[in-house]
């Protein structure tokens, strides 16, 4: 007999149906279970019998699962008459739980199928798709430990469930309308409003309404994307006057409103949103993505979803369902008075999990926004650690949890600058470590001393690691890319916070896990006001343009702010040195007259980026390299002249962005003659700018460096954590 285990994504994806089946074909007795490490199978029979049978594990996985790694050990036959599938035992090893899939083909034929008991439902589901991580309490993956517990399956489910050549044989989500959940609509109420939910929410949408839709993961906040009022209404509720919406899209409709390449992402079973370049004749308002040559556009992932879109209501604006600053929401209840109608169900949601986002590059897809579909997917480390806990930095919060060589990423948890958002990542973490059986031995948190993870990291009574931003983002790259070697990085964002207590941003390291030396940086500028100034970037620009020695009437006429901020920068009052790359766009955008304030996050630099969009130059403002600092004077002296010449502001932005290109490039070409060093890591929210992030990776490539990029985890601060846990664990066993 062979008693063998297995780990890695083999629960809730049809495997123990798969190694069931496989075992009758090829004649072998035994049984295979669920345990809280993976999957346990004992089988016996012919050898040759065994032998296939292993083989056949690997090379015939079911569609979603994955196999980590699989452990076998010789014993005594049992004597066993027939190979069953046994009950879920717990033990205290770890189990990966699936992500939420999309639904699949199969599920979607059935679905249209009006003779089929699952006709027009709206929580149809298989082995192959449906919901996992949003509806589990705890391992094992059985119903009774999912949301799914309070749903007695009928006499037909119950059957299907039970049947090992039934494609929902131990399917926990399977249900039908006779026994499963139900979809209606209410008012703010709560009201009940109508017997036919779907198709009166589909005719809501279409006059002009805004309706609130429960999902897998949370709510959506719906609108027609074709009618402006009702985007305009939209804006007011969420307080979002100008960050892009995504577009919901029926695949026959895609090629109307983008430039659909990255076909196969799109339909892949984690259905992210996917960035790409708009079409010029969309029937998409231009609202929903103002003065933006990009798109995010999804497709339907849910059943819901595909029982409400229609050739009438082809698309559909679905934006994360929650007030500002706060997680994703679960329940009606907490939107307030944002949508119209709701439509919702009686299954509740366990784990809030939001869209995954990604774009094209031109190293392969690279995610911004890890959640629902990848998590929680562990990433396999390079390095062996002891259990670790990471608790990322403020923006785009994430944590991570480390035991061995796996990373347990968080889903994106949001800005983690209040108590709400810091309730839900206490929520999730104390989740991920039950379900991991992890006991973190070790705590990492970013320097900066008031960021509320690091103030919750200090609250644990643990040993403490305090790591560098930009140390962590660098690390962060190497471990997406399983390397461990000390590499160039090009570290680019708008804040962290630096070893001399400034702001630091522009930064080009020597850096692997054990440490971090800082080669370059932009030349340190003053800051007004801090983090005030972040949301106007036109007082950004004057205290540069002060800085610079040029006159600031080219960004503001009022002179008495022109000399508030003027006594600000002689006196140093309020003053916060900064080498950010981030500030930088902000200024140039500012000069040029995008933007004097701005309502979200990077709004000014991606303002920035779209201007130059499609804009040929070969122009390159001046900059001096010196001691260790870039700086940026010259090349800002260039555009104020330029603008006051009446240059194109297209070809301005478009200059500035080949400018930010030289310069990098100038470095890392000399740092590598320098150190022999001729791999160059790319991280921080600036890689985000496909201008910035094709034409460095170009450049560097053409003079013979290979560049890594982020794929699996985000370049902004999403990726925080995970370089935490790699720099956090190399110190502790250095020390």
């Amino acid at each position: 007999m062979l008693h063998i285990k297995i780990r890695g994504i083999v629960q809730g994806v049809g495997f123990r149906p798969f190694v069931f089946r496989l075992a009758r074909d090829l004649g072998l007795k035994g049984y295979v279970f669920n345990s809280s490490s993976g999957v346990e199978i004992c089988v016996e029979g012919e050898n040759g019998s065994i032998e296939s049978f292993l083989r056949c594990l690997k090379s015939e996985l079911p569609p979603v699962a994955r196999i980590d790694m699989i452990t076998s050990e010789e014993m005594a036959d049992h004597g066993y008459k027939d190979f069953v599938i046994r009950e879920s035992e717990a033990n205290a090893g770890a189990t990966l739980i699936s992500p939420d899939l999309a639904t699949c083909d199969d599920c979607i034929s059935e679905m249209k199928n009006p003779v089929d008991r699952r006709a027009d439902y709206p929580f149809i589901n298989c082995t192959n798709c449906g919901p996992r991580y949003s509806i589990i309490y705890k391992t094992p993956y059985d119903r009774i430990n999912t949301t799914m517990r309070m749903f007695a399956m009928c006499e037909e489910c119950n059957k299907e469930y039970h049947d090992p050549l039934d494609r929902r044989f131990h399917a926990q989500p399977d249900a039908c309308p006779v026994c499963g959940p139900e979809v209606y609509l209410v008012d703010p109420s709560g009201k009940r409003v109508t017997e036919d939910p779907i198709d009166q929410a589909r005719s809501l949408l279409l006059k002009g309404k805004i309706l609130g839709i429960k999902g897998i993961g949370g709510f959506h906040i719906a609108a027609d994307s074709r009618l402006d009022e009702t985007i305009k209404e939209l804006r007011r509720r969420k307080r979002r006057p100008h960050k892009p919406f995504a577009i919901m899209c029926l695949s026959d409709h895609l090629d109307r409103i983008v430039q659909a390449e990255s076909g196969e992402i799109l339909r892949s079973p984690q259905s992210p949103i996917l960035l790409l370049r708009k079409k010029d004749d969309s029937p998409i308002s231009e609202l929903v993505a103002p003065n933006n040559p990009y798109l995010g556009v999804f497709l339907p992932y849910a059943p819901i979803h595909y029982l409400l879109l229609n050739d009438k209501l082809p698309y559909l604006i679905m934006t994360s369902g929650n007030l500002a600053d706060e997680p994703i929401a679960i329940d009606e209840n907490e939107l307030a008075s944002l949508c119209d109608f709701y439509l919702t169900n009686n299954r509740p949601i366990a784990n809030r999990t939001d869209d995954s986002i990604i774009f094209p590059t031109s190293l392969g897809p690279t995610l911004i926004r890890r959640s629902r579909g990848y998590v929680p997917d562990p990433i396999d480390l390079v390095l062996e650690t002891v259990p670790t806990l990471a608790c990322g930095g403020e923006l785009k919060g994430t944590f991570a949890l480390s035991k061995e060589r796996l990373l347990y990423p968080s889903p994106h948890l949001g800005d983690l600058e209040s108590k709400k958002s810091m309730d839900f990542f206490k929520e999730s973490l104390a989740r991920y470590e039950r379900w991991f059986k992890i006991e973190p031995e070790l705590v990492a948190c970013d320097l900066h001393p008031d960021y509320l993870t690091t103030r919750y990291a200090e609250s644990l009574d643990l040993p403490l690691i305090r790591i560098q931003h930009h140390h962590a983002h660098i690390a962060s790259v190497l471990i997406d890319n399983y390397r461990n070697e000390k590499v160039i990085g090009i570290a680019y964002d708008g804040t962290g916070y630096g070893e001399d207590g400034k702001i630091w941003g522009g930064e080009i390291l020597l850096a692997d896990f054990q440490s971090c030396e800082r080669q370059y940086h932009l030349r340190y500028l003053p800051l007004p006001g801090g983090d005030a100034a972040i949301k106007a970037p036109r007082r950004i620009a004057i205290a540069y343009l002060l800085a610079a020695n040029e006159d600031p009437d080219l960004v503001s006429s009022n002179s008495f702010e022109v000399n508030l901020i003027r006594r600000q920068v002689q006196s140093g009052f309020n003053i916060f040195p900064t080498s950010s790359m981030g500030r930088l766009f902000d200024c140039v955008s500012a000069m040029i007259g995008l933007f004097d304030v701005i309502s979200f996050e990077a709004q000014a630099a991606m303002g920035l980026e779209y201007l130059a969009y499609n804009i040929e130059t070969d122009k390159v403002y001046q900059y001096n390299l010196s001691s260790m600092v870039i700086d940026p004077i010259p090349m800002l002296r260039e555009i104020a002249q330029d603008i006051r010449g009446g240059f194109d502001h297209r070809q301005i932005a478009r200059a500035f962005h080949n400018t930010i290109i030289a310069f990098t490039k100038e470095i890392a070409v000399n740092l590598s003659q320098k150190t022999g060093i001729t791999t160059v890591a790319l991280s921080g929210g600036v890689f985000q700018n496909r201008i910035i992030l094709d034409g460095i990776v170009e450049s560097l490539t053409i003079s013979g460096l290979e560049v890594l990029i982020h794929h699996k985890l985000p370049p902004n601060d999403g990726c925080l954590s995970a370089g935490q846990v790699a720099i956090a664990n190399v110190s502790r066993s250095s020390r």
